[in-house]
Parts: structure tokens; C-alpha cells; sequence
């Protein structure tokens, strides 16, 4: 092929051809933005004396002269860079989806802001971001990959208020199989009733707890404090909490905790932006910490193997190693012995909060909580918050459930968004630091 031919006149060139249709419509109250179109392009790196060289263009013509500007632009310096092997893949994955409309997004976005109203409702907002792409791959290892992909991704939220109190309830949802697969009038629904059942809700407790964990508080754990910590290119900069710690026990027996993009899920895809194959990835088992994130780079770096999480939000920006579906796996506590508190803290979803991935610190913010005495639920909570640290908390884990659950999102690093989803079972956790 003409492309593997120009690659193959440099020591390591790869490009990455994308085309597809992006749609974002948003709804605040009564105001409605739809933005919609084609988009394509491509993008090149070439590595030479251990140095990248990256250039890109909306024009898929300009291959050639972006190649010799890659090259003139690693050839500015030179550096460590190595890449592990990895195996040059020539195959052809995944199938277009119908394209769809964006007025059928606005009429159904519309009709699901009916169920956003009510007393004490002084805003809505729905939005939804729709793509389809097709991502082609080549190296000059002779990779020639072909994959096509679609994503949904709708959200809502309400805000409720009286007086000088306001409390957001917020509720997301994403599909790879096509906007239909979505209930938005259900998403609708239950956002308001979460801002709606909050708002006369007393604060939750301050101190230390034991604390239960719904899946999604869970997920956003695994994904926040371990799988950012679980990047390896943190680990190579020396920058995460779990540098020096491969195979060695870091938590409770109870949890383990993968990386998985399998293509089920929000996160998932086929190979990543290296033409790495997408591979399920142990980061924790019974507690021990296993193994890392990789990209081809950072696989050289800590004598690991490629395993598909370098990612890149588009065909203009560079690959950095990232997550896809994080879940912590299944327990075998039934749900009445994960509840067997005394007097501790029920925390549901999330909404904010943050990490630090070198000395391992975090806060998160539960979208609700219940007091628990004796097992049983009390009334709704607001302003729950926990703090603690990554390894302490891993080490507090006292019972994993049988059940399992998920939630998408948009995961941020770099300046770069991709897709991901995290999940897991109710964990209970003890000594949490409430407040």
C-alpha cells in the first residue's frame, strides 16, 4: 500500500487516518445549541534518535510533507525513547452504525426536560454528545488496522432551590450502540428527583466511619485513586504512590481491581492509537498490587508488555497511556452482610472531587449518603465528602459484594477527553474519614 511504502522510509513511522460525524446539543432552560458535522484528518509520528516527531492536517494529501516535518522535528534533539515490541497487526474491526439526525437528539432531549420540572426547580440543563468514527492505522512495521466505533453520551441535571440553598442532581448515561439505547426521559427523571430529595436533607456526619460504597462510588475509586496511580507513564516519571510496589501487597485480600476495554462497555475499543491490541489488565489481585497501564513506551520503560492504553481523544493529538472500563470484581458477601454496620455511612454516586497520585490523598464528594444503625437505611443525606488515603483505604476493605454495577463518563488528562466507564459491587470500607 502507498501509505506503508512512504512509512517505511524512516526508522519508526506510524499515522493515523480518522473520519466520522461529531454532534453536541445542549439545552440550559430554554435556550438550545446544536453544533454538527463531518470532520477528518491525519496524523504522523516518527521516532529518531530516540525522540518523537508529531505532526498533523485536516488534509489527508499533506501524509508525505507532515512525515518529513515529523523528522526534521525529532531530529532536534536526541533522546531515551524505546519501544517494546509489538505485534503489527493487519485487520479490520467493528461496523458503521446508522447516523442519526441531530433533531431526533433535540426532540428527544426536549421531551425529556418534562419530567425536569416541579416546585423549587429554578434550572435544567440536558446535553448530549453523539460520534461516529472510523480510525485507520499504519506503521512502518507493517500494521495496517481498521477500526469504527460510536459513542452517546447524554446528561442531565436540575437544580433545585430554596432560599439560599441549592442542591444539583445530576444523571448521565452512554451507549456504543446508538442513541435509542437510552432512556433520556428516565435519565431526566431521576435527576430531578435526586435534586428534589436533597434539598430539605439534613448534613451528613462528620468524623469516623465505616462506610458502604454503592457500584458507583466504588468505580470512581478504582478509577480516581488506583487507576491514575496505575498509568505507567507516572510510574516511569516517578510521580504516582505505586512506583517501587509491583508484586507486592498494597490492600485487603477482598479486592482486586482491572482494567478491561472491552468494546461492551463505554470505554471499550478494539486496538489502541500505538495498534496495540486492547488487552484486559490486572492492576490488583487479592490485594497485591500487579501490574500497569501501558503504552509501547512506558512497556520498554518498566520491562512490562504493551498492553493497549495508549489513547488519544483525535487524530491531532498524541497517544498518552490511559483507562477504559475500570471495575473492581465481584465479591462473594451477600448484601445484608455488606450492610452489617452498627453505625457508619451509606455513600451513593458521585459528584467531584480529587486526587493526588504522588502522596496518594484524595477527596471525594457522594452525590447522597444515609446514616446506617444496626444494618437499616436512615433518611437522605447531603454534603458527604470523604477523604483518607489510596493504600490505607485499600487496606480498609472488609467486604466486597456479589452484586455489580456501572457508570460512563468523560475521563480528562492532558487536555485530552476520552470515554471510560468504572464500576463495580457495594464494598464496605472502615475507618473513613467523613466530613
Amino acid at each position: 500500500m502507498e501509505i506503508e511504502r512512504i512509512l517505511c522510509q524512516y526508522p519508526y513511522a506510524e499515522a493515523r487516518i480518522e473520519s466520522g460525524t461529531d454532534s453536541s446539543i445542549r439545552i440550559q432552560d430554554d435556550e438550545v445549541k446544536v453544533v454538527s458535522g463531518k470532520y477528518s484528518g491525519v496524523s504522523v509520528r516518527v521516532l529518531k534518535n530516540g525522540s518523537w516527531g508529531f505532526a498533523s492536517s485536516n488534509n489527508l494529501k499533506e501524509l508525505p510533507e507532515l512525515l518529513k516535518k515529523a523528522d526534521k522535528l525529532a531530529s532536534l534533539d536526541k533522546g531515551k525513547i524505546r519501544l517494546a515490541k509489538a505485534r503489527p497487526w493487519r485487520t479490520k474491526k467493528g461496523k458503521a452504525r446508522g447516523k442519526t439526525d441531530p433533531e431526533v437528539f433535540v426532540r428527544a432531549l426536549l421531551e425529556a426536560r418534562k419530567e425536569m420540572g416541579g416546585m423549587h426547580v429554578i434550572s435544567k440543563r440536558l446535553s448530549c454528545l453523539d460520534s461516529n468514527a472510523k480510525k485507520e492505522f499504519y506503521s512502518s512495521e507493517g500494521a495496517e488496522i481498521t477500526q469504527v466505533m460510536g459513542h452517546t453520551y447524554v446528561s442531565c441535571s436540575v437544580a433545585a432551590g430554596i432560599g439560599d440553598k441549592i442542591i444539583r442532581g445530576m444523571e448521565t448515561a452512554g451507549t456504543t450502540t446508538g442513541f435509542r439505547a437510552i432512556d433520556v426521559c428516565e435519565i431526566a427523571k431521576v435527576s430531578r428527583e435526586k435534586a428534589l430529595k436533597l434539598l430539605g436533607a439534613p448534613s451528613a456526619p462528620k468524623g469516623r466511619f465505616t462506610a458502604v460504597f454503592d457500584p458507583e462510588m466504588a468505580g470512581v475509586f478504582a478509577h480516581e485513586a488506583l487507576g491514575h496511580a496505575s498509568e505507567a507513564d507516572s510510574i516511569v516519571d516517578r510521580e504516582s504512590i505505586l512506583s517501587g510496589k509491583q508484586g507486592k501487597k498494597i490492600g485487603s485480600e477482598l479486592i482486586s481491581i482491572a482494567d478491561d476495554p472491552d468494546t461492551r462497555h463505554f470505554g471499550g475499543y478494539f486496538f489502541d492509537d500505538e495498534g496495540v491490541e486492547a488487552k484486559r489488565t490486572v492492576i490488583l489481585d487479592k490485594g497485591v498490587l500487579c501490574g500497569f497501564l501501558n503504552s509501547r513506551e512506558t512497556a520498554y520503560e518498566t520491562k512490562g508488555k504493551p498492553n493497549g492504553h495508549a489513547r488519544a481523544m483525535g487524530f491531532d493529538e498524541v497517544p498518552v497511556v490511559r483507562m477504559s472500563n475500570t471495575f473492581i470484581a465481584r465479591g462473594k458477601h451477600p448484601m445484608d452482610e455488606v450492610f452489617e454496620v452498627k453505625h457508619g455511612v451509606y455513600l451513593k454516586g458521585m459528584k467531584g472531587g480529587s486526587v493526588d497520585i504522588f502522596s496518594g490523598g484524595f477527596m471525594f464528594k457522594a452525590e447522597e449518603a444515609y446514616e446506617i444503625k444496626d444494618g437499616e437505611l436512615g433518611p437522605a443525606l447531603r454534603d458527604a465528602a470523604i477523604s483518607g488515603n489510596i493504600l490505607s483505604t485499600l487496606r480498609h476493605v472488609e467486604a466486597v459484594g456479589k452484586d455489580f454495577g456501572t457508570s460512563v463518563g468523560m475521563c480528562g488528562k492532558g487536555g485530552q477527553d476520552v470515554p471510560v466507564s468504572d464500576g463495580g459491587p457495594h464494598i464496605r470500607v472502615k475507618n473513613v474519614m467523613v466530613g
